[in-house]
């Protein structure tokens, strides 16, 4: 599961944070290896940052706020993407919440940094989809934490599986 928090909605946004959690959609409660970065917001010269986007921010926990922005340990977006790839490039499935917004933005940065991407197109899957088809299905707000999110997501796509009876996924 990928998950990013970023700075606009477009597939240019500037990226606060990238995260990825290993799972197996098949066997409930095991998590495998993580990677969470922070991204150098300077490194991402070109990429867009909303005003719209700032304003949501500043509506969310203090805690949260505070996690996206802080400047402790922030990595160049070429190193983002790069620890990105190790962690998912061997991945048959890659799922995001929506790939339309996390999977673009990844996308479109590592093609503006001319990287191979980690996953092939067709191996991207929608959690949310999942979810739909399970309209009772209790729903965990968002953090706003990407690594967080991820693991939380992952375990609605568990309950949502075995709601659903899923005993294979092509």
């Amino acid at each position: 599961m990928i998950d990013i928090e970023g700075l606009a909605t477009g597939p240019e946004t500037t990226i606060l944070t990238i995260a990825a959690q290993e799972f197996d959609p098949l066997d409930r409660d095991r998590f495998g290896r993580d990677y969470y970065v922070r991204v150098d917001l300077e490194s991402q010269e070109g990429r867009t940052i909303e005003q719209g986007t700032i304003d949501w921010w500043a509506t969310q926990p203090v805690a949260v706020r505070d996690e996206a922005f802080s400047e402790q340990d922030r990595v160049p977006l070429g190193m983002a993407l790069q620890g990105l790839h190790r962690m998912v490039w061997h991945a048959r499935r890659v799922w995001a919440q929506g790939p339309t917004y996390d999977m673009n933005i990844l996308e479109h940065a590592f093609k503006s940094l001319q990287m191979p991407l980690p996953w092939k197109y067709y191996a991207v899957r929608d959690s949310r989809t999942v979810f739909a088809l399970c309209p009772n299905l209790e729903r965990y707000p968002a953090s706003h934490h990407a690594l967080e999110d991820c693991r939380r997501q992952i375990l609605l796509l568990w309950d949502a599986l075995e709601s659903l009876n899923i005993k294979e996924i092509a």
